[in-house]
C-alpha cells in the first residue's frame, strides 16, 4: 500500500524531515519525505496496517527536541512502488499553514565545534546545525528552504554540501548551514578603519576591555555593549539611549558566573540554557556591582551566550582576564525599533566601532523577558525571540481569519487562523512614528509570509489608540469589533487555560480606557452564564493632567492625598516647585483638567512617590519596581481597604487608611511599602471569597501589569489557593499589554455579553 501523510505543526526547520529519512531506512520503508507550505509530506510503502502504525508511534514518541506535531493526516493513495526513501524537493501549495519555527540558541554540539582548534569552524561565529541556528530571523517565505531565507545567496561549499547531504551527520538539510569557506562573515567599522574577520572580534574585545561601548550585529537585530560594572561605560550607554534611570540588560559568560553575583536556581537555570535563551529577571545577591546598571531596584534582567558570536567573544573576553558581564541592551535610540541593517547602524552610530555581518535580517526580533515565580512556573514580559513565530492553540476554531491591533504600549498584534494564534514579536509602544512604521511592516510581512486573508479585525475600544487608527487606516479590513481592554487582559489567560465560563477575573494595572469613559484599572469581573460583569473596582480618584501623570508620578500622588495638603508638602519639599503643586491642588478642587481613574498602577505609583521619594518616573513602573526593593521579609501588618457596596458593585476604598499611612511616614517608610503591598493582595483575596459565596465561582484569572510585581503575584496565588481556589494567570503571553492581542482574538471566539 502506499499512505499520504501530512504532518503540521512546527516540523519545519527542526531536522524533521532528516529524522523522517533516517527513521524510515531504520524501519526499511521506501517513499519520499518534502517540506511543503503545509508542513511535511510524506510518501511511503508499507505492506501493512501493523507497519503503518509502527512508523506513526515512532514518529510520535522520537520526534526532534525542537518540533511540535499538532496533527497526522494519513490518506489513501494510488499505488507507487519506491526503491529507496529519499528527501526531494520541496513543494509549494495554495494553502500556506507550514510553522516556521523560532530562532533557537547555539546547542552543546556546536559549542564543541566552535571551541575546537581542529574542527573547521573553530571560532566561526555563524556555525549551526538541525539543532539550532536562526529561523524566523532569516525567513521570508514558506516552505523552510535555503532559498527562501537570507541564506539563500550564500552557495554551500563542498565540504558543507556533503553534510547537507549525509543522513547521518547532524546538519542533514540544515538550511543555514555554512562553515568559514562558504558562509557569511563578520566585518568591523570604527573611524573609516575596516577590519575583517577573527581580527574584527579582537578589535571588538579589545574596545570592551578599554572601557569602550560597542555595537555587535546579533541574531534579530544589533546590540549596544559595555563592561557592566565599569560606571563610565554604562554612563555613556545611558546617554546614547537617553535612558537616566531605566535598567539594561546584561550577558553572563556562563551560570557560574552569574551565581556568584544573583541568586539562581534550578528552573532558571535550566531556562538560560534552553533553546529558547531568553533574558531572566533574577534576584540580586550584589546590589554595588549592578547599581549602574539597575539602580534601585532588587533584579537585574540576565542572558548568556545565545549565539555562536556571543560565545566567541566572551572566549576572547575570558582569554584576557575578563570576567565581567556586559550590557547588551537593543541597539536603538530612546523608542524606536532595533537597528538590523549595517548601513543604518554604521550613520547612526558613527562614532562607536560597529560589529556587521552579511547574513541578512528579514524579521527583527528582540530578546524575550521573563521571570520564575515562586510556583516555579516561567511568565513572560516580553515575547518575542525564541518563542515567535510559534502559535498558540485554542481549544475552539474559527471559520473566519481575524486580525486583532492590540494595544498601544508593548505592542504585539495577532493572527488567527483555524485554531492557531500566531502573536507578532515585539514591537513596542506606538508613540513614535518609527515604531509606527515597525508595526505596519511587521503586519506585511507576516500576513505574506502566511498569505492571511484577515475579514474580521479587533480593536480596543480606546478611541484614540494608535494600534487601531493604524490598522484601521492600512490594512483594508472592513469589519471591526472592539473589546475593552481589561476584558482582553481576562480573556489572555482565558485562552492559555482554554477556560470558557464561570471565573472571577482580575485586571489590575496602569491605563485602560473603561465602558464609562473614565480610566480603569483596578477591576474585578464575574463571568458567569456566558457574560461578563465589571463587579468591583478601586475607589475612583481624579487625576491631574492627563497622561502627563504617567512620567509625573507626583501628580498622582497628590491626587490620593488631595485633602492632606501639609503632607503633601512635606513628601514633595524641594523636589516639586510649591506653585506648581498648587496648580494641581486648585485643579483637584475644581475637578478640571483631568480625569477619574481606578486605576491600580496609578496608585502605586503614588504610593512610591511616598516610600521612595522620586517624583518623576523615567520609565514605565519605575516607581512600583522600586518601591519593591523597600519591602520587609516576613512584615505581615497591612493597611485595610474597606468593601463598599455601591450601585450593585463593591467599592475598594484606601481614603479610609490614608491617616495611618502618614503616621508610619514619620517613623518608618520602608513599613509603607510592605503594609501597602499587603493591603493589595488582602483586598484581593476578600474580594474573591466575597464573590465565591455570591456566585459559587472557584476560578480566579489574573492579569495586567501589576502583577508583574513578584510580591503580589505570588502573595495572591499563595493565598487564594489557601482559600481553595484554583488560581489562573499568563504564562504563555506576557501579564502586560503584550498578551491583550491574544485576548481581543479570544473574546472574539467566545463571543460573550458585556453587562456593564
Amino acid at each position: 500500500m502506499t499512505k499520504k501523510i501530512i504532518i503540521t505543526g512546527t516540523v519545519q526547520g527542526v531536522g524533521f524531515r532528516p529524522f523522517i529519512y533516517n527513521l524510515a531506512k531504520s524501519l526499511n520503508l521506501k517513499g519520499t519525505v518534502s517540506n511543503t507550505s503545509q508542513g511535511v509530506l510524506i510518501y511511503v510503502n508499507v505492506s501493512n496496517d501493523e507497519e503503518l502504525r509502527n512508523f506513526i508511534k515512532n514518529i510520535n514518541e522520537k520526534k526532534p527536541v525542537n518540533s511540535k506535531i499538532d496533527n497526522i493526516y494519513i490518506e489513501n493513495v494510488k499505488n507507487k512502488v519506491f526503491n529507496d526513501f529519499e528527501i526531494i524537493i520541496s513543494k509549494n501549495s495554495s494553502k500556506k499553514s507550514a510553522l516556521i519555527p523560532p530562532d533557537l540558541a547555539i546547542c552543546k554540539d556546536c559549542v564543541s565545534d566552535i571551541v575546537d582548534k581542529s574542527n573547521r569552524r573553530y571560532l566561526y561565529p555563524f556555525t549551526n546545525c538541525t539543532n539550532c541556528g536562526p529561523r524566523f530571523s532569516i525567513t521570508e517565505k514558506i516552505p523552510y528552504d535555503r532559498k527562501n531565507t537570507s541564506m539563500g545567496i550564500f552557495r554551500m561549499c563542498g565540504k558543507c554540501l556533503d553534510e547537507y547531504n549525509d543522513p547521518n551527520n547532524r546538519r542533514f538539510h540544515a538550511q543555514p548551514n555554512a562553515c568559514p569557506v562558504c558562509g557569511p562573515e563578520v566585518w568591523v567599522v570604527w573611524k573609516g578603519k575596516k577590519v575583517n574577520g577573527i581580527k574584527a572580534i579582537d578589535f571588538i574585545v579589545e574596545k570592551v576591555v578599554e572601557g569602550e561601548v560597542v555595537l555587535i550585529k546579533g541574531l534579530g537585530g544589533f546590540h549596544i555593549a559595555c563592561d557592566a560594572f565599569n560606571y563610565k561605560s554604562v554612563e555613556k550607554v545611558r546617554k546614547i539611549k537617553k535612558r537616566e534611570f531605566k535598567p539594561f540588560a546584561v550577558m553572563f559568560g556562563d551560570l557560574f558566573e552569574i551565581d556568584k553575583y544573583l541568586e539562581l536556581n534550578s528552573q532558571e537555570s535550566e531556562i538560560l540554557t534552553s533553546s529558547v535563551s531568553p533574558i531572566v529577571m533574577l534576584k540580586k545577591k550584589d546590589y554595588k556591582n549592578f547599581e549602574y546598571v539597575s539602580p534601585k531596584l532588587d533584579c537585574v534582567g540576565v542572558m548568556i551566550p545565545y549565539t555562536p558570536l556571543h560565545l566567541i567573544i566572551f572566549k576572547k573576553l575570558r582569554e584576557k582576564g575578563f570576567f565581567n558581564p556586559l550590557v547588551m541592551t537593543s541597539g536603538n535610540f530612546k523608542d524606536e525599533p532595533i537597528i538590523t541593517d549595517n548601513e543604518e547602524a554604521l550613520s547612526k552610530f558613527n562614532k562607536l566601532a560597529v560589529l556587521c555581518h552579511d547574513r541578512e535580517i528579514i524579521n527583527r526580533v528582540d530578546d524575550s523577558i521573563g521571570f520564575v515565580d515562586e510556583t516555579n512556573i516561567f511568565r513572560l514580559i516580553r515575547r518575542s525571540r525564541g518563542y515567535v513565530p510559534s502559535p498558540i492553540k485554542l481549544s475552539y476554531s474559527c471559520n473566519k481569519e481575524v486580525f486583532a491591533c492590540g494595544g498601544d504600549l508593548k505592542n504585539s498584534f495577532a493572527f488567527l487562523r483555524g485554531e492557531d494564534v500566531f502573536l507578532s514579536q515585539y514591537i513596542g509602544d506606538l508613540d513614535t512614528q518609527e515604531n509606527a512604521v515597525y508595526y505596519k511592516n511587521t503586519f506585511n510581512n507576516i500576513k505574506k509570509l502566511y498569505d492571511f486573508k484577515p475579514t474580521v479585525m479587533i480593536c480596543d475600544m480606546h478611541p484614540l489608540y494608535r494600534s487601531s487608527f493604524i490598522a484601521s487606516n492600512n490594512f483594508n479590513i472592513a469589519k471591526k469589533i472592539y473589546v475593552q481592554h481589561h476584558i482582553a487582559h481576562i480573556y489572555s489567560v482565558m485562552a492559555e487555560y482554554n477556560l470558557y465560563d464561570n471565573l472571577i477575573g482580575i485586571s489590575f494595572d496602569g491605563t485602560g480606557y473603561g465602558m464609562d469613559g473614565n480610566i480603569w484599572g483596578g477591576e474585578f469581573f464575574i463571568l458567569k452564564n456566558k457574560k461578563i460583569t465589571r463587579i468591583s473596582h478601586l475607589e475612583n480618584f481624579f487625576i491631574f493632567g492627563g497622561d502627563s501623570s504617567i512620567k509625573d508620578i507626583w501628580k498622582s500622588f497628590v491626587s490620593v492625598f488631595s485633602d492632606r495638603e501639609d503632607f503633601i508638602f512635606r513628601v514633595l519639599k524641594g523636589k516639586v516647585n510649591e506653585e506648581k503643586i498648587k496648580l494641581v491642588l486648585k485643579s483637584l478642587n475644581k475637578k478640571i483638567n483631568g480625569f477619574y481613574s481606578s486605576s491600580c498602577g496609578r496608585l502605586f505609583d503614588a504610593f512610591s512617590v511616598v516610600v521612595t521619594g522620586k517624583t518623576y518616573s523615567d520609565f514605565e513602573a519605575e516607581g512600583p519596581m522600586r518601591m519593591e526593593t523597600f519591602l520587609i521579609k516576613d512584615l505581615l501588618e497591612s493597611y485595610k481597604f474597606s468593601i463598599e457596596k455601591y450601585n450593585g458593585k463593591y467599592i475598594l476604598r484606601y481614603s479610609n487608611f490614608l491617616d495611618e499611612v502618614i503616621y508610619d511616614y514619620e517613623y518608618y517608610r520602608e513599613k509603607i511599602s510592605t503594609k501597602f503591598h499587603n493591603s493589595i493582595i488582602n483586598v484581593i483575596v476578600d474580594m474573591c471569597n466575597i464573590l465565591r459565596k455570591e456566585y459559587s465561582i472557584n476560578n480566579v484569572v489574573l492579569s495586567g501589569g501589576v502583577f508583574q510585581n513578584r510580591y503580589i503575584l505570588n502573595g495572591v496565588i499563595k493565598n487564594l489557593s489557601i482559600f481553595g481556589f484554583k488560581v489562573y494567570s499568563n504564562r504563555l503571553v506576557p501579564l502586560n499589554d503584550g498578551g491583550i492581542s491574544l485576548g481581543q482574538i479570544y473574546w472574539s471566539i467566545c463571543n460573550h455579553s458585556f453587562i456593564f
